[in-house]
């Protein structure tokens, strides 16, 4: 019985949503993307929240579904790509659970952002870019993961390497 979140980062296109999906069905709890709960609870998608409002709106909008999850029983719980990379999420998170980091080549994060319409930071940056960016990134991630796991092979790997970390703690 799982008896605390499991929370995953990433950067953009790291698998999070689908890794956390099967994660959750294989160990029979919940399964929340924190993107997905943010547009249900604003009842706006974030492009919209982004062109309309801006960036920092948007961050604190995050920020407040952060708190939301962080007070949620033990579940699987997906992150926006830029949550973790804001202090004040990455705190109140790291009470919560185990935070767990995401981590895949970039190219393959890249061809998969490439044919994604709903990433507004990812739509108007060249590749160099988005690769200054997930460097960027990933240090901060890291700064609050409790472990970090690599997703290259299969959803099935990936969900096991999980398991075979939760099941020791």
């Amino acid at each position: 019985m799982l008896n605390k979140k499991i929370m995953l980062c990433g950067f953009m296109a790291s698998g999070k949503t689908t890794v956390g999906r099967v994660l959750a069905k294989e160990i029979n709890t919940y399964y929340i993307d924190t993107d997905e709960l943010l547009i249900e609870t604003y009842e706006m998608d974030i492009p919209t929240i982004f062109t309309k409002y801006g960036e920092d709106y948007f961050r604190d909008l995050e920020h407040e579904i952060a708190i939301k999850v962080s007070k949620m029983p033990a579940g699987v719980i997906s992150t926006g790509g830029g949550m973790l990379t804001f202090d004040r999420n990455g705190e109140v998170l790291k009470k919560g659970g185990i935070i767990i980091c995401l981590v895949r080549d970039f190219d393959k994060i890249y061809e998969d952002l490439l044919s994604d319409t709903n990433r507004p930071l990812a739509r108007d940056k060249s590749k160099e870019e988005l690769k200054q960016m997930y460097d960027m990134r990933i240090s901060k991630y890291q700064k609050y993961a409790d472990y970090t796991v690599e997703n290259n092979g299969s959803i099935e790997d990936c969900v096991k390497k999980i398991i075979s970390i939760i099941d020791v703690n």
